[in-house]
This record gives structure tokens, C-alpha cells and sequence, in this order.
């Protein structure tokens, strides 16, 4: 009879064990626990406990923030960085403008072949964005949430200068999960935007 409750309890902790192997710490916490599930329960029969071990695996499965949708410290916070990949000349109005040099992209949010930063989840998020022009030149731009303006704008206008100009806008974003930002042209404009470390966008959670 020994036997069989040690066969039994070893079938237990395996079933279980197949199920939370890849969480860690949980899985340290339930052997611990487990001979204080095991001896109430250890007169009645296999089948019983099997029921039992199965409704723990679960509860501890609710630990497991990726499958309830939970959040824990040291969730990974995005953030991104990217520069203008080629000059611009004369874009026409709402025209998108992509960022293609990525220098960071934490968590991989911000897609440099469409210049579209897609957010993880609900949470509050700064962009910042800087345009720079040649003499005589204009860049008027502006952030966007889902194909609306945010009410950002950027006007790099360097009218009458013999100087090159830059500008820079930043704000504050509450969005939800898989809303989408990228900045563009308000209306055409005129002359170059440079590329390179002078052309900017960038965001993070805050």
C-alpha cells in the first residue's frame, strides 16, 4: 500500500511538474508547498488527488503573468530610437515619414520599414520627434495616434536664413494596446529634410 501512495504522489509531482518546469521560481515554491497539499489528502485515492494537483496547477498558472495578462517590476519597458534614413524633398501632404536607421528598439515595437510604433499594451508614453531643414527650407510635421492628428505639430521653417534650421516637438500619450503613432506632413513642404543624426523620432514608456 506504501508503495502504491509513493507511486501515487510521484505521478502527482510529475504532471504538475510538466506544467510549471518553465515558470522558475513558481515551480520552486510548489515543491516547497507540496508536502502541505500532499498530507490531508494522502488516505483518499489517486484519482482524487490527481483532481487536486490539477486545480493547484492552475492557481499557480494565475502566477504566471504572460497567460492572465498581468504585469509584474521588472516588465520590460519599450523604447525606441530612430534616425531619417534619406533625405526628403518636397513630401506632400500626410505623407508618412519613415524613421529607417534604428539605433534602439526595446521590445521591438517600432517597425522601420513603415515608421509605425505599435504599443505592447495600456500604459503612458512620451515621443519626441526632430526635423531639420536646409535654408529656405520647410518641414511642417506632426504626430499621429491611429490615423488622427494628437494636436503635435512641428514646423521646421527656415524662411529668409542662409542657416540650416531644426526643431523639436515632444509630448505625453495615453494609449491602449496595438494603437499606433508615426509622425507626418502636414502639408507639402518645401526645400530638404535632412537625413541622418539630424532627422529623429523617439519614445518610451514611461
Amino acid at each position: 500500500m506504501q508503495a502504491m501512495k509513493n507511486n501515487c504522489k510521484c505521478q502527482m509531482i510529475g504532471t504538475v511538474q510538466s506544467g510549471l518546469a518553465d515558470q522558475g521560481f513558481t515551480y520552486v515554491v510548489f515543491l516547497a508547498l507540496f508536502p502541505l497539499f500532499w498530507s490531508p489528502v494522502q488516505s483518499k485515492n489517486c484519482c482524487s488527488n490527481n483532481k487536486l494537483m490539477r486545480s493547484i496547477k492552475y492557481q499557480f498558472n494565475l502566477m504566471n503573468p504572460d497567460e492572465c495578462g498581468g504585469e509584474t517590476s521588472d516588465r520590460v519597458k519599450t523604447a525606441f530610437s530612430a534616425n531619417l534614413h534619406k533625405h526628403l524633398s518636397k513630401v506632400t501632404q500626410h505623407t508618412k515619414i519613415i524613421f529607417g536607421t534604428v539605433i534602439t528598439n526595446i521590445g521591438v515595437n517600432y517597425d522601420k520599414t513603415t515608421g509605425v510604433f505599435t504599443s505592447p499594451r495600456h500604459g503612458t508614453f512620451y515621443f519626441s520627434w526632430t526635423m531639420f531643414t536646409n535654408p529656405g527650407g520647410s518641414c511642417p510635421t506632426e504626430l499621429v495616434k491611429n490615423g488622427n492628428s494628437v494636436g503635435l505639430a512641428n514646423h521646421t521653417w527656415n524662411e529668409g536664413s542662409k542657416w540650416n534650421h531644426s526643431s523639436t516637438q515632444s509630448g505625453v500619450l495615453s494609449l491602449k494596446k496595438h494603437d499606433k503613432i508615426w509622425i507626418r506632413m502636414i502639408v507639402t513642404g518645401e526645400g530638404y529634410c535632412y537625413s541622418g543624426i539630424w532627422t529623429s523620432f523617439n519614445g518610451f514608456e514611461i
